[in-house]
Parts: structure tokens; sequence; C-alpha cells
């Protein structure tokens, strides 16, 4: 038979087995994660003494097992607002918490209420389990995967109903509660819903810890640890979509190729550092000379790329030529002495034909910048117009 003392002990079992869980995840660095931990810890001890009544001193069993309770919900309050990164004052925190203890103290020792405790610490989970609820719905309702997210805020939502449920249960005496371990309905069912909470929270933040995880390695691999770039399997992902697209639509579709020239003259003379801040500043400017729709990426050592969807060979080699004059005309700065350190780039452009695949599309690219190369440095020379070609620098 399913009794009260049966429920606390298969409850702090779950909770040991969730702290585990949450305790091979610290090593990830992701905030919140050690506030669970501490969450689950304080609970399992909390339905532990809970557990133990008429066995144990009533400090133990009621006044230590509820003040615990009541901080392990605080706890893992905490958590999720650190998860996004939100700052809480503790004031508040420890006034309510304060103000719990001092509630169930007087309706142990000054007038010993059961009722009144239960309704106290009902009321007291629901307002943080609404909180959460609240915190979760307001950052993450419309994340780009937002299963754990809304999982999580839905259930919080349903806790805080069920926990003011209780509350209003005890407080107008619809069931008469005499002890904890009562085994009567009402009791059973909102002991149920209560030793759920923190290990059904506590899933639910594992799910939205495996997210960010899943979404930090997805964000790694697709861009450029230095510069922040696309990387080139992120870059020929998109390109080929956007070349299927282009055909489809029968729209233009460009790409540039770029490099940084005397790149290795940089590294010897300035050192790798500020050839790192060369690279750095030149994906930050040439930002400014694309589109939000535009790809840029970086294919390896000093050579980038940049693909413009829906952009005739006329209007890439313009953006070309004023991503030329806007990364020649600047200079990064030397980590070691702050000294500038000048760069010019050249460009290879070519715009696709409607036939050539990606890889044909960027064989012309680059061909168009090894001319570039040949031609001097620091020009733009078009696979496409040929008349056009070598622009030469004009700084």
């Amino acid at each position: 038979m399913l009794s009260p003392f049966n429920l606390l002990l298969i409850t702090s079992g779950f909770s040991i087995v969730m702290l585990f869980v949450l305790a091979s995840l610290l090593r990830s660095g992701i905030a919140g994660i050690r506030e669970w931990t501490t969450a689950n810890i304080l609970a399992a001890v909390a339905l532990i003494l809970y557990a133990c009544r008429d066995v144990i001193p009533d400090l133990l069993s009621i006044d230590l097992a509820n003040v615990l309770s009541g901080l392990a919900a605080c706890i893992l309050f905490l958590g999720f607002r650190r998860f996004f990164g939100l700052t809480t004052s503790r004031a508040p925190m420890a006034i309510s918490l304060a103000t719990l203890t001092l509630l169930i103290l007087t309706f142990h020792y000054g007038y010993n209420s059961i009722a009144a405790r239960t309704v106290i610490i009902s009321a007291f989970f629901g307002v943080l389990c609404l909180a959460i609820s609240i915190t979760i719905f307001r950052h993450a309702w419309h994340a780009p995967s937002p299963y754990p997210y809304r999982f999580t805020a839905t259930v919080a939502a349903l806790f805080a109903i069920g926990h003011w449920s209780r509350s209003v249960v005890y407080w107008t005496g619809a069931d008469h509660l005499t002890s904890t371990m009562q085994g009567s309905n009402w009791n059973l069912l909102f002991l149920s819903l209560g030793t759920l909470m923190l290990p059904i929270f506590t899933m639910g933040a594992i799910m939205m810890v495996h997210d960010r995880m899943m979404s930090k390695a997805i964000e790694d691999a697709n861009h450029d640890f230095l510069t922040g770039a696309w990387s080139r399997r992120a870059f020929f992902e998109f390109a080929t979509r956007e070349l299927t697209r282009a055909r489809r639509m029968q729209r233009s579709l460009s790409l540039l190729v770029f490099d940084v020239d005397h790149f290795k003259r940089i590294n010897d003379t300035h050192g790798h550092a500020a050839g790192d801040r060369v690279l750095v500043e030149i994906v930050a400017r040439a930002e400014l000379e694309i589109r939000s729709m535009d790809y840029i990426a970086r294919m390896g050592g000093e050579e980038f790329a940049v693909l413009l969807p829906e952009v005739d060979a006329a209007a890439a080699i313009a953006v070309a030529e004023r991503l030329r004059i806007r990364l020649g005309t600047q200079t990064a700065a030397d980590p070691a002495t702050i000294a500038a350190v000048p760069y010019t780039v050249s460009v290879g452009v070519a715009t696709h034909d409607g036939r050539e695949t990606m890889a044909e599309l960027m064989h012309r690219a680059d061909m168009a910048l090894y001319a570039a190369k040949s031609g001097g440095r620091n020009i733009v020379v078009s696979a496409d117009v040929p008349e056009t070609q070598p622009l030469t620098a004009d700084v």
C-alpha cells in the first residue's frame, strides 16, 4: 500500500539519483547547475527528516525539514535565474526564508497547528513555482528548441496551482490534517504533488542544460573560434542551399574570396598575436560592408569568403571594391605594443552562371583571387567581367 512514508522515501531516492546526474554536468560550467545540485541535496535531507516523523525530535522532522524544503525551493529558483544570466538580490530571498521560519516556529510552539504550517509552506512553494514559470516564459518561450523550456515552465505553473490548491483545502478545513503521515486521500494527493516537484523540476533543468550544451556544440562547430565568422563546413552548407534556391528562382548569386596580403610578413614582424588581431578586425569590419543576409566565413588561415545572395556580377564587384577599400585603409592594433599594424586584402569575385556547382563557382573565385595576387595585390579581380580586371588600388 502506498503510504506517506513510502512516498517520501521513494522521492528522496529520486532526488539522490537526480543529484548524481546534475553532479556529472558540473564540469560543463553552465550557470545554475550548482544551485540545482545544492537544492537536491537539501531536498533529499528534508524528505528523509519528514519520513522520520515520530521517530526523531519534532525540531528535526517538522521545523528543520520545513526550513530545508523552503531553502531548497529558494535555491532552485536562484538556479533558474542564473541559468538565464539574471541576477537576484539575496536580501528578499533571505527575508522570505526568515519569515517562513518564524511562521513555522510560531505555528508549532506558539499555536500548534499542522494545518496552518501546511497552508504557509504550500503558499510559499506556490509563489516560487510561479516565479520559476514566469522566468522561463519570459526568457526562453521562443527559444530555437523550445520544448525543454515550455515543458519546465508549464510544469512549474501546474505545481503553483497544485500548491495553492493545497493551501485552500487546509485553510478552509476541507480535510482535517493531524499529521504529515496521515493516510487520507487529500494528504496522499498533495504529498505526491509536493514530493514529485523537485525531481520533475530537476528533469526539466537537465533537459534545458542538454539543449544549451547541444546549442553550444553546434555554435562552436559552425563558427570559427577566433574571428566568430562562419566555419568552412557551415559556409558550404549555406552556399549549397543558396545555390539551389538561386537556380530554382533564377536569381543571382555571387561569391567573394579574399585573403590578407603578405600575412606571413605580419606574423613575422609583429608576432602571431598581432596576426590574430588582424583576422578578428577584418571580420568585424567586413560585416559592416555586407548585409545581414550575406555569409562571411573563414576558409582557413588568412583566407575568407563572402556569399552574396541575389547580387549580380556588377554589384558584387562594387561590394568587393568597398570591402577592399575599407580594409585597406584601416590598421589593427598590435596587442603587445599597441602599434598600428597596416594590412591590405586581395579579392576574387565570381558570379554563378546558372549551371555550375558550388565547387566550380568556388574554383573560379579562387582563380580570380590568384590573379589579384599576381596582379600586384590590394586589388579586385572578377572572373566574370574581364574588362574590369584588375581594379587597381586607389590607396
